[in-house]
């Protein structure tokens, strides 16, 4: 009996020291995925995700608690312009919902309205809008003739990367304008082209960056055109995006009508403000992060690109190629340099360079580099994050708390500061303050109370409290507090 248990011992180690190999071998035999390659794959994103919730630049970017005002206000204030974070938006455009996102912003507080418009709350409906996005694509993959696990592969690769994580991790208006387009391309490819028309429209209204989607529409028609050789209009297809487009601008008109008769004369006055000096969306993801550390991404698909043309890959399927071209040629005509916009660019870029890999390492190659190019980056992150990260943030209570203690009428009395506090002042009358001083105006009358940094703010349009207090003057220091490791001071001012 001893003997045989060993000699069973030993086939099974004998197995399991065949794993791995085993593995590669189900990954690239004859361009067959297996479900154990997906599997590590799916492992690895869910791992990506989990780590980073909360803990990816989760407060201290500004367009996290910016959008949320935005909806906010318009669903539960009634009125378009951020007033929550000033009169009017200080750098640019008329903030809020006055031309753009009022269907994100209806979606958004459907959503969030239940749990008090907690930033837990808006992160978990970024990550589902990213996962919708890539169920979409993979259906989009599968009408085009992908294998199944080669889609699933492909869709939980580019879920990894940075660009994607990063729209998962922010409360913007982007993941919803993306699931839109992409919505857009899969029904076209499936001939409800009134419909995608209408998609792409309306995903223009949540968000000019929205703009992609048609261009994704053009982009998948031409590649028809190319492909069968047709180079001539369809009037049928035309006509159904045509009306289904048109029926999307209806839309757009009866959300947006007053403010959008003033839109030309805004976007002239305001576009050397709009453009923060980029020349292009891409432009401050590659070339002006941090060690630059994005250009190894940019090496590998220039290199695919090379090898997609010369072996004439786009022959067999044009889209990937025409779509990316298309893309980073509309990105010198968005006037907002703004590299959160990158995904836009990415998903048809990807696809190329997920194409132009040889076919017998596709279920490995990509993501051993998503592996290697994009892991290091997140474990940065997650050790610089994660001092700000959700649980942190309850204890920012401690400013409402500090305030209170002074005994005034809360609803009556006006409060300044960093954008961080939003979350917690935004049933009172809080107002960014850096909108009061670009806007020259006078102190209100009545009570109002600053809280200003002893720290460098985290955002460039903020200033510490020597600068402010130049600005705000009349004050006096009434209570201090301190949030994760930052000093922070409060001023009283009456009137």
């Amino acid at each position: 009996m001893i003997p045989a248990l060993i000699g069973q011992l030993i086939r099974y180690r004998a197995r399991i020291a065949a794993w791995p190999r085993t593995l590669v071998r189900a990954a690239v035999y004859a361009n067959k995925y297996s479900p154990i390659s997906v599997s590590i794959v799916a492992v690895l994103v869910v791992a990506v995700y989990s780590i980073m919730f909360g803990n990816y630049r989760p407060h201290t970017l500004i367009d996290n608690q910016w959008y949320l005002s935005y909806s906010y206000n318009y669903c539960i204030k009634g009125i378009s312009n951020d007033t929550s974070f000033g009169a009017t938006f200080p750098f640019g455009l008329g903030g809020g919902t006055v031309v753009s996102g009022k269907l994100a912003a209806m979606l958004q507080c459907a959503v969030l309205a239940p749990f008090n418009w907690s930033l837990v709350a808006a992160n978990v409906l970024s990550v589902a809008g990213v996962v919708l996005s890539m169920a979409v694509i993979f259906a989009f993959l599968v009408s085009e003739g992908f294998c199944r696990l080669g889609a699933v592969t492909f869709c939980l690769t580019l879920a990894v990367t940075e660009p994607f994580v990063a729209m998962a991790s922010q409360s913007r208006y982007d993941y919803i304008t993306f699931l839109l387009a992409v919505c857009g391309l899969l029904l076209a490819a499936r001939r409800q082209l009134f419909v995608g028309g209408l998609i792409s429209v309306l995903a223009l209204e949540v968000h000019p960056i929205g703009i992609m989607a048609p261009i994704y529409l053009i982009a998948h028609e031409l590649s028809r055109m190319i492909q069968t050789q047709r180079f001539r209009l369809e009037f049928d297809r035309a006509a159904k995006l045509a009306l289904g487009s048109l029926l999307g601008l209806a839309v757009y008109v009866m959300l947006h009508l007053p403010a959008i008769l003033a839109l030309p004369t805004a976007m002239s006055s305001n576009s050397a403000d709009v453009s923060n000096g980029v020349i292009h969306f891409l432009y401050p993801y590659f070339f002006q992060q941090r060690l630059y550390r994005h250009l190894p991404e940019l090496a590998v698909f220039v290199a695919c690109l090379l090898v997609h043309i010369w072996r004439r890959d786009y022959v067999q399927w044009p889209f990937p190629l025409v779509a990316s071209c298309a893309t980073l040629l509309m990105g010198f005509f968005i006037p907002h340099g703004i590299m959160f916009y990158t995904p836009f660019w990415y998903f048809p870029s990807f696809l190329l360079v997920f194409l132009t890999v040889s076919a017998a390492w596709r279920a490995i190659a990509l993501p051993a580099l998503v592996l290697v190019l994009f892991v290091p980056q997140y474990a940065v992150a997650y050790v610089w994050g994660h001092k700000y990260s959700y649980v942190r943030q309850g204890e920012l209570q401690i400013a409402r708390s500090a305030i209170a203690r002074r005994g005034a009428d809360l609803s009556h009395a006006h409060i300044f500061g960093g954008f961080i506090f939003w979350p917690v002042f935004k049933d009172l009358s809080f107002e960014w303050s850096p909108s009061f001083w670009f806007n020259q105006r006078r102190t209100p009358h009545g009570t109002s109370y600053l809280i200003c940094d002893l720290d460098p703010p985290f955002s460039p349009q903020e200033l510490v409290c020597a600068d402010e207090l130049l600005v705000f003057n009349d004050m006096r220091l009434v209570e201090q507090f301190s949030w994760a490791g930052r000093d922070y001071l409060v001023y009283e001012g009456r009137k």
